[in-house]
């Protein structure tokens, strides 16, 4: 419930989850020792990948969506209607391949509703933001 008030915050003042400027929020601080490099980079190719995912990047935005959703090795906060999200944002580019649209549902199905009418909010605040259109309905969840 909590998560669901936070994405109608959110919607409220039109701020995705992942304005550029906020990559910290999602980004975890990484832990000394033999994995503090690697977790390091990952850090780092996610902000990068955050900034050109909003330019329209195709492989920056499949980047941070499997980033969402697997932690990319210990740098990124899981976040399953976040990561949903960004994968609608991908089936609305105008080129989703096969790969995409099963990872839309792989990623996308197993969510409750109300944690898929989260990922549609937010999905059409991205949309809006980076290609200037409303979200297109996609039958993929």
């Amino acid at each position: 419930m909590l998560k669901f008030l936070l994405a109608l915050a959110i919607g409220i003042f039109c701020v995705s989850p992942l304005q550029a400027g906020d990559v910290a929020s999602v980004t975890k601080s990484c832990p000394s020792g033999e994995k503090q490099a690697t977790c390091e980079r990952w850090v780092k190719d996610f902000k990068t990948a955050v900034e050109l995912a909003y330019k329209g990047n195709h492989g920056a935005q499949a980047t941070v969506a499997f980033c969402l959703s697997t932690g990319c090795h210990g740098a990124v906060i899981k976040d399953r209607v976040a990561s949903c999200s960004w994968h609608l944002v991908i089936a609305n580019s105008g080129s989703t391949t096969v790969l995409d649209r099963s990872n839309t549902r792989n990623t996308c199905r197993p969510m409750t509703a109300s944690q898929k009418d989260e990922a549609r909010a937010l999905a059409s605040d991205l949309v809006q933001k980076i290609y200037k259109r409303p979200l297109a309905k996609t039958d993929q969840m």
